[in-house]
């Protein structure tokens, strides 16, 4: 969805308060805590707030996501619901309400003014995948990375496991691993390889 849709559930959500016989409660609507939008209405002594603001979402699959998150929360504090009239100033704080209805909208994509959205469920799928593909792209890269600044090996356990097929290569059963002089690790044609230089230069190319 986009944010247009967004917007017209947003509006369907005050028209409901409206239809239910709220007022709109100007007093407590003073000030902004860089919502994207807020109204508040009263009935008796109930005051709910109909609250529409960008938050960054953790998630246990991805690191984070950006949304949009509408909230209907009530508000339970008595100097907002004694205030009357103009002059008071009776400020509700966001974080205080007491949540009676929340719809997250996940924005889908690496920019932060894309607009496409994904509710609920199937929008933390949609970060999950779109944070997976990020991970596999940085991967290939550094993959790229290997491939353009072979790297040299020094670790003994690399030169165990390559000495037999170094052996087989030269016709050396009995080569002795220290006799391997350098190992060089690169990228090549989507693999790996090893280029092996012995102390008597003599040169292998493994896969």
């Amino acid at each position: 969805m986009k944010s247009t849709e967004i917007n017209a559930i947003y509006a369907a959500k005050v028209a409901e308060y409206l239809n239910a016989g709220y007022q709109i409660n100007t007093s407590t609507m003073n000030g902004s805590q860089g919502e994207i939008a807020k109204i508040d209405f009263r009935k008796g002594d109930e005051v709910i707030r109909v609250l529409l603001q960008q938050e960054t979402i953790w998630g246990d699959s991805f690191r984070t996501a950006e949304a949009i998150v509408m909230t209907v929360g009530r508000c339970d504090d008595e100097w907002v619901i004694n205030a009357r009239g103009f002059g008071r100033d009776a400020i509700i704080w966001n974080e205080r309400l007491d949540a009676i209805e929340k719809r997250v909208f996940f924005r889908i994509g690496s920019r932060r003014d894309a607009d496409w959205f994904l509710e609920g469920a199937e929008g933390e799928a949609a970060v999950e995948k779109h944070y997976n593909r990020l991970h596999a792209k940085y991967d290939l890269k550094r993959i790229d990375e290997a491939r353009i600044s072979p790297k040299d090996i020094t670790s003994d356990e690399i030169r165990k496991i390559l000495i037999p097929a170094v052996r087989r290569h030269l016709g050396k059963p009995n080569m002795k691993m220290n006799r391997i002089a350098k190992v060089t690790r690169s990228w090549n044609s989507n693999r790996f390889e090893y280029t092996v230089t012995t102390v008597g230069k003599n040169r292998v190319v493994l896969h």
